[in-house]
């Protein structure tokens, strides 16, 4: 069984995922980047 861990960290805010379970790793991680994508910071082609 594999195990899938991502850190991220912005400023304070550290997010930790550890999961076995590869459809809500990627679920959360596509989530994860629309939100950047959508958010001023994220958007670099403005």
């Amino acid at each position: 069984m594999h195990e899938y861990i991502f850190k991220m960290k912005k400023g304070e805010i550290e997010i930790e995922l550890k999961s076995d379970d590869l459809e809500f790793v990627e679920s959360q991680l596509n989530k994860w980047r629309e939100e950047l994508i959508n958010t001023p910071e994220g958007n670099n082609n403005q």
